[in-house]
């Protein structure tokens, strides 16, 4: 006998194709991880409603459930839920009984997040293990988990929360699925059009977008892509629509000067 597919591995087309050729009908496959999302803030309101001074709509439940099911999960939103403890802990407790995992988007103030923080810390041990990581964007996320199941409080800026996202939450979708090896973000080399400064310590993640230039190339003629930050608030979602990829600024640097070579994660 020869193994042609492992456990642990996402199937594809060619494996569905090969599965087929040798008469093999029927996979056991691993249930899509249910991963609970609430928005809070009491300035939330919902995308379908005219927003008055002060007020945002809810972004992040949408662009987080894309993401979510892109990963493999399957979303389950629980609505906004205003700045109040009791609610935030009712609708925390219903979504970690319903779903294999919990995400929260805290509103941008400190007592927000606090709250959050407090939230979660009464829906079972051990709690709250990491509150806040040096990552920009995205300093104020918790790394919790409750009862055996994660529950990760995530920034309300919605491009700081697509971001951590991207760094915690998919990984836990992969885990949570059972896939063995995790395959790399596709990425490309492209070359730094300005200085880009970063805190020593911190780990930063810069949108960018790729151009094309043939005025300058590697001794072959090879055109490449020029790297371009795309410049914007942390709380304005177009700036990632805009973007082709991210930059990662390793925390043991202080920025990464125009003209070098840069990996941009796709």
């Amino acid at each position: 006998d020869q193994v042609v597919i492992t456990a642990g591995r996402r199937i594809g087309p060619a494996e569905i194709g090969g599965c087929m050729a040798l008469g093999i009908i029927q996979l056991r496959v691993a249930t899509k991880p249910r991963i609970g999302i609430i928005s809070s803030g009491d300035e939330v309101i919902h995308p379908e409603e005219s927003p008055r001074p002060g007020q945002v709509r809810d972004v992040n439940s949408y662009s987080l459930g894309a993401l979510i099911e892109e990963a493999g999960g399957q979303p389950v939103l629980y609505g906004i839920v205003p700045d109040k403890l009791e609610v935030m802990k009712s609708t925390a407790e219903k979504a970690l009984a319903e779903c294999n995992a919990v995400i929260i988007t805290a509103g941008s103030s400190a007592s927000a997040r606090d709250m959050t923080a407090e939230a979660i810390g009464t829906l079972g041990a051990p709690g709250v293990l990491v509150h806040g990581v040096n990552v920009r964007p995205g300093k104020p996320t918790i790394l919790s988990v409750c009862g055996g199941k994660a529950v990760i409080g995530l920034p309300g800026n919605p491009v700081s929360a697509v971001v951590i996202a991207g760094l915690f939450v998919v990984p836990l979708i992969e885990k949570l699925l059972g896939l063995t090896a995790r395959l790399p973000r596709p990425s490309v080399l492209a070359q730094l059009t300005v200085n880009l400064p970063s805190q020593t310590g911190r780990e930063d993640w810069v949108a960018v977008k790729l151009l094309k230039n043939g005025k300058w190339a590697t001794g072959n003629g090879e055109v490449r892509y020029l790297a371009e930050p795309v410049f914007a608030k942390s709380n304005l979602i177009f700036s990632l629509a805009a973007a082709d990829g991210l930059v990662r600024i390793p925390p043991d640097m202080t920025g990464i000067s125009a003209g070098e070579m840069v990996e941009v994660s796709l």
